[in-house]
């Protein structure tokens, strides 16, 4: 069947969490009786000169290399444009209607012509905006909400430009 298991032979008790030695165990470093004395460098040193990664080289403080406070802004102005342009394109929408019931045909046309192009025209700087705020390393959150939103903008105002064109052609 299964061997019977064995507790493991420790010569003290298991470490605490909070870093002080358990009673009874000699502190860190202290001799131990019948073991050998090696001494532990603070800090390892690469051999041959090696470079240390991930420590700065000419000591300014570590906390010096962290993200920026402000975060990306590159990413919150595609954010903020994305979210501009589609507010626009929906309150032309819910507009139109209105337009066209009070018989002011040629108006709503060419108010939708002018705001179509500024909306794809919007689309397209955030879309633009939120890739190359994505290409930088900084969070990427609101970049990658703006590319959605910049897509989906364009993609909608091409398609309708699309089936508008069908209408007039057929």
């Amino acid at each position: 069947m299964s061997e019977p298991q064995q507790p493991s032979a420790q010569p003290y008790p298991p470490a605490s969490p909070y870093g002080a030695p358990p009673q009874g165990a000699p502190a860190y470093g202290a001799p131990q009786h019948g073991a050998p004395q090696y001494s532990t460098p603070t800090q390892s040193t690469p051999p041959y000169g090696a470079p240390q990664y991930g420590a700065p080289q000419h000591g300014a403080p570590a906390a010096a290399y962290g993200a920026p406070a402000s975060g990306n802004t590159l990413g919150r102005t595609a954010f903020i444009v994305a979210v501009a342009t589609a507010g626009i394109g929906i309150l032309f929408s819910v507009i139109t209607p209105f337009l066209y019931t009070s018989g002011n045909y040629d108006v709503a046309d060419s108010l939708g012509t002018v705001i179509g192009i500024l909306v794809l025209l919007g689309g397209i700087a955030a879309a633009v905006l939120s890739i190359l705020a994505l290409r930088r390393p900084a969070p990427h959150l609101l970049a990658a909400i703006a590319l959605g939103i910049a897509g989906s903008v364009v993609v909608g105002r091409v398609i309708t430009w699309f089936a508008s064109l069908l209408y007039y052609l057929f």
